[in-house]
């Protein structure tokens, strides 16, 4: 039995908490005060049950209270969006333990944000700060304490910041994380590896009339990902590759990297998304509005830390460029001033060496 903390509610929050401790492990799942009422039916009922591809009432605790979520605590998952991160990590602060790996699912540069957070709050405890590239379910919750899980991915990837440890870190966790973990390069790898930034956004921007016309009555990827939108999706790929490769990351395309998620054949990620069972099979799913996290978590956090690390190796990113620049106007945001760019990562005026020496 290890003891876990898995920080956030959200779906994903609970299909990991519950499937953990479906295992046998000590887990307590946190909900930040503001959100603490998705806590009380699971309080309730003494824990979270999952069904679909995972079956089973699992008992845990959960908790608005860091303090005790964190007491104890070997490794901390942090399963919020992007935007929540550094928030828990704020209420966090006061309760870190020497040894405690923070997993952020998924990373999105989390890790590097938090890391400049701890500095600047003066932490010295030493906590291994981590990223994952995605999330390992395809679930949903359909009520508080209750979440369906459509499916598990055969593999993700893992880094740790800095990358030498992250072979420590496999070692740790893999027992007590629920599909196989392959090691990345560095985190840099793993914010972009995240193929939300490819899928989600330009999904969002090429059927924004069928969005706001039909309240999102469609499904997402097996109606919304066409032909058209999934060639975009391809070529704003292609950029995230170039990218990458400036950095040395060699990088996996989309549609190599949906093959190896998913028992999946085809050759275009039109063919790959549109045909995904896992997707395709539980009805209208789509977002009910353009200012949707598909849009608000991966521009910022996503799409401007990757055109903030290609203008530091010369490399051009026109269509990402124009993919900011329409869903900021459209949403009536600054993606790029709100985002992750380099100064909110403490890398501002650092060259692609410096960068490359930091990570590693």
């Amino acid at each position: 039995m290890r003891t876990i903390a898995v920080l956030g509610a959200g779906n994903g929050g609970q299909a990991l908490s519950a499937h953990l401790s479906l295992k046998g492990n000590d887990v307590r799942l946190y909900e930040h005060p503001a959100f603490a009422e998705k806590l009380e039916i699971i309080k309730e009922k003494g824990g979270i049950e999952l069904h679909g591809a995972i079956e089973g009432f699992a008992r845990l605790k959960a908790s608005s209270d860091m303090e005790e979520v964190l007491k104890g605590a070997e490794i901390a998952y942090v399963v919020v969006p992007s935007f929540g991160q550094m928030p828990i990590m704020q209420e966090a602060i006061p309760y870190l333990e020497d040894g405690m790996k923070f997993v952020f699912i998924p990373g999105n540069f989390g890790s590097l944000e938090a890391a400049k957070l701890l500095k600047e709050n003066g932490s010295t405890k030493d906590v291994l700060l981590c990223e994952t590239d995605t999330l390992p379910y395809a679930c949903r919750a359909d009520a508080p304490g209750k979440v369906h899980v459509w499916g598990l991915k055969t593999g993700m990837s893992i880094a740790a910041f800095s990358a030498s440890r992250t072979g420590e870190l496999i070692r740790d966790i893999q027992d007590v994380f629920p599909i196989p973990l392959k090691a990345a390069k560095n985190v840099l790898n793993i914010a972009f590896s995240n193929l939300n930034m490819i899928v989600h956004c330009a999904a969002v921007l090429l059927n924004a009339g069928r969005i706001e016309g039909t309240n999102g009555d469609f499904r997402f990827y097996t109606d919304g990902i066409t032909p058209a939108v999934g060639r975009l999706e391809e070529l704003l790929d292609a950029e995230r590759v170039k990218v990458g490769d400036a950095y040395g990351l060699g990088l996996v395309p989309a549609v190599e990297w949906i093959k190896s998620a998913y028992p999946l054949e085809g050759n275009s990620i039109y063919e790959l998304l549109s045909k995904n069972p896992v997707y395709a099979k539980h009805g209208s799913d789509a977002p009910k509005t353009v200012k949707h996290r598909y849009v608000t978590e991966d521009v910022p956090n996503l799409l401007v830390p990757v055109v903030s690390f290609a203008r530091v190796a010369g490399v051009d990113t026109p269509l990402i460029d124009s993919l900011i620049n329409l869903l900021s106007a459209i949403n009536g945001d600054n993606y790029r001033e709100e985002g992750r760019n380099l100064s909110r990562l403490g890398l501002e005026g650092l060259s692609l060496e410096d960068i490359s020496g930091m990570i590693s």
